[in-house]
């Protein structure tokens, strides 16, 4: 009988193990999932704004229409965050975010940062979406991912 206790129990140790990281690892998936699909959305964004002539980059706000909503752009990329709460204009409008919320103190015009809801560690499981122009510059849009705190 205390045999049979100890194999359970090696058992049950063996199995939490792999349950507690099956968590992590769906939360990580999220994740990627998430960094593509705002991939995909920026590049159409991005298309849609260069075959549409009022979203001129020699504009103050250049803007244009996706789907009925206004969005504007910097350098043809949709813009991070305007500081509006419900994200109208910007590259939040465009994604269905599902357990991803914006963090508006650290989002602008040229960033924005998603973390996931629910995650252990909420400021380590993020993406960043950045757009950088300049001379030093080699890519205009940046996408990162932290996934140490998922």
């Amino acid at each position: 009988m205390i045999v049979v206790m100890l194999i359970l129990s090696a058992l049950a140790v063996t199995a939490y193990a792999r349950i507690s990281q099956v968590d992590s690892q769906a939360r990580q998936a999220s994740l990627s999932a998430f960094k593509a699909n705002v991939q995909a959305t920026a590049i159409m964004a991005k298309g849609v704004c260069m075959s549409d002539p009022q979203c001129d980059s020699q504009q103050v706000a250049p803007s244009t229409t996706i789907e009925g909503n206004v969005i504007y752009f910097s350098q043809s990329y949709p813009v991070g965050w305007l500081g509006n709460s419900d994200g109208a204009g910007t590259l939040n409008q465009l994604l269905d975010t599902g357990k991803f919320a914006i963090q508006p103190s650290l989002s602008d015009r040229e960033h924005a940062t998603y973390y996931l809801q629910g995650a252990r560690n909420s400021a380590h499981c993020k993406l960043e979406y950045i757009l950088a122009f300049g001379a030093n510059s080699t890519q205009p849009l940046t996408i990162q991912t932290d996934s140490s705190g998922c």
